[in-house]
């Protein structure tokens, strides 16, 4: 018999996982055409957004073109301005040589009148001598003639020289007024061309900043069709789960745990992409009769302790009044109040073995304490009658020699004399921890009694809150060999490899174990390039994994690979992945196989 841990479950904080664009792989539980109403309107809005997507590209190019001939003409009118400022230049350096010349020739001008002003004003002078100052003079007639001459002469050279300067003075000036004329001209022309030049430099700071907008646009379109792509394909590929009779599972209808990298909301959360986890879907349990935590969430919605075992023992009666044996023996290993070994081998009353018993926690609703009393009470009778004693350990059922609480004294009490039973004699009413949301008694234990759709979301082992429920095995005991409970791509490639291999040789290979790890050191295991090499289709990558479930058990796992489609029935894998898997990963699962396998 299952051992039911008696310790407290740390409360659950229910983690949501929404689609946003790349996030999380969503898990759907909408039936085939709801799924397939999804995939069309996903489609719809791929084309309308691949639609968009091409106008917005045709808009960044038409952009990107006038933006190219916008640049084109600031570049050209900088040329433009360039050659002008050059001109301009030019323009002013010949004005300064102008200026310069004229007020040169102003000076010699100047220099000249006042020379001129100096000679005739002394010609002035002479010619008021009188003939006698000139006849009693010492001077000779001839000097005084030449005086005079010479004098005249320079005089009239100095005007022809005024007159020739005047005029390059004048001409001078003409053509600086006509470079300032022609320098206006062109400092309007620049005006022009620099006015012209910064609207186009709004331009095209304009369409650079609708470019940038456009190209914003494209991205964010992109981004949401990359992500409805991606929900597309997790569509298509949950259709195929459901047409192929799989297992849908939303991480919010699956508990957690204290461990919770073993559950899925802590695979989700804290797995790398493009890794993979195998799910035990009930685990140390073989499905019979009463699931003990199935048995606390019917009691808590409600439900009587007679509901609760008409449910899980369909085929078995409940007899009030059946006698109960006086005493009982109890023969083999098992516990003592401090949970330390004790081997029993006693006999005592019947009524001190049931108050005794410690399968499950007193503290529980005490109509699900009930039901078990009732279980235990059966059970006990029917291995004392077929056996001579029972055991006092999780192969029949856990007896400490020790008082239980209250609540479990309360049931037995409540309950004497009721048992299950079969023909008329006590029934062999087995029952265990978690069954997984199917006993192999009654089906499925969910609350409406069927396996649609999202059914984890109404498996009583589920509403438990018991992460036993839906749960990946990586420990033995405390160890995990240094390991999260995850796989790589590597590491279940290779489990699919070491099928191929295995059922190659009819089924038995020594050397599919472990590789070696913190845990494994000896066997002498294929590497997984070994494998690979001997695999009939070497598998390297895996794109996606279908697990074919129905009525609570696995039947196949299909494996979509680099190397195509490779279906694996579910007992050979279990077989494989026990023997193979890295580290303490196992499905702990005996005598049935419901599994399922997570990629993120």
């Amino acid at each position: 018999m299952s051992k039911l841990p008696i310790f407290n479950i740390t409360a659950f904080v229910l983690l949501s996982f929404f689609l946003l664009l790349f996030q999380f792989t969503p898990a759907y539980s909408s039936p085939a055409d709801e799924l397939e109403k999804d995939i069309e309107q996903t489609e719809e809005e791929i084309k309308k957004n691949e639609s968009n997507l091409r106008s917005i590209e045709a808009r960044i190019k038409e952009i990107s073109n006038s933006n190219y001939s916008v640049s084109q003409k600031i570049n050209l009118l900088s040329a433009e301005v360039e050659e002008i400022e050059t001109v301009l230049e030019a323009k002013n350096s010949e004005i300064e040589e102008k200026l310069e010349e004229i007020a040169q020739k102003e000076e010699v001008i100047r220099q000249k009148k006042d020379l001129v002003a100096s000679v005739s004003s002394q010609l002035y002078m002479e010619s008021r001598v009188g003939t006698v100052e000139f006849f009693f003079s010492n001077s000779r007639i001839d000097d005084v003639i030449h005086s005079f001459f010479v004098k005249k002469s320079t005089i009239s050279l100095l005007k022809d020289e005024i007159t020739e300067i005047t005029g390059e003075f004048e001409s001078l000036t003409v053509l600086k007024q006509e470079l300032e004329s022609e320098k206006t001209e062109l400092d309007s022309q620049k005006k022009d061309l620099d006015d012209s030049h910064n609207l186009l430099l709004a331009e095209r700071a304009k369409l650079q900043r609708e470019l940038n907008e456009t190209y914003n646009s494209r991205n964010l379109v992109s981004r949401t069709i990359n992500g409805l792509k991606s929900e597309l394909s997790d569509l298509q590929y949950h259709l195929l789960v459901v047409r192929q009779g799989g297992t849908n599972v939303n991480a919010s209808s699956v508990p957690g745990s204290t461990d919770n990298k073993s559950t899925l909301p802590g695979f989700l959360a804290n797995a790398p992409s493009d890794t993979f986890a195998v799910f035990s879907i009930g685990a140390y349990t073989h499905r019979n009769g009463m699931s003990q935590w199935g048995a606390r969430a019917r009691a808590d919605s409600g439900q009587s302790y007679t509901q609760i075992l008409n449910h899980y023992y369909p085929s078995f009666i409940i007899t009030s009044g059946y006698p109960e044996p006086a005493t009982v023996t109890i023969r083999g290993d098992g516990l003592d109040c401090n949970n330390n070994a004790k081997y029993y081998n006693e006999t005592l009353n019947f009524d001190t073995y049931m108050n005794r018993i410690f399968e499950m926690p007193a503290s529980w609703n005490p109509e699900a304490v009930k039901a078990q009393a009732i279980a235990t009470r059966s059970f006990a009778i029917h291995q004392i009658n077929r056996n001579g004693y029972i055991r006092p350990n999780q192969s029949d059922q856990v007896y400490k020699n020790c008082g239980n609480g209250s609540g479990w004294i309360n049931a037995v009490n409540a309950t004497k004399g009721q048992v299950l039973t079969s023909g008329g004699s006590a029934a062999f009413s087995q029952y265990a921890a978690v069954h997984g949301g199917w006993s192999n008694t009654s089906g499925w234990d969910t609350t409406d009694g069927s396996g649609s759709g999202d059914w984890m979301a109404r498996a009583y082992d589920s509403i438990s809150r018991v992460s036993w429920f839906y749960q990946t095995w990586y420990t033995s005991g405390s160890s995990t060999c240094g390991r999260n409970p995850w796989m790589t791509q590597t590491e279940m490639s290779d489990i699919v490899n070491a099928y191929q291999v295995w059922a190659a040789n009819g089924g038995s290979d020594g050397r599919i174990v472990p590789v070696y790890d913190a845990c494994h050191s000896s066997g002498n295991p294929y590497s997984y390039s070994e494998l690979r090499k001997l695999a009939a289709k070497p598998v390297s990558s895996i794109s996606a994994v279908v697990t074919s479930n129905s009525n609570g058990s696995t039947g196949s796992i299909t494996f979509y690979t680099n190397a195509g489609n490779i279906t694996i029935p579910a007992s050979y894998f279990k077989t494989i992945y026990n023997m193979r898997a890295p580290g303490h990963l196992h499905i702990p699962q005996n005598g049935f196989v419901h599994i399922n396998i997570e990629k993120k």
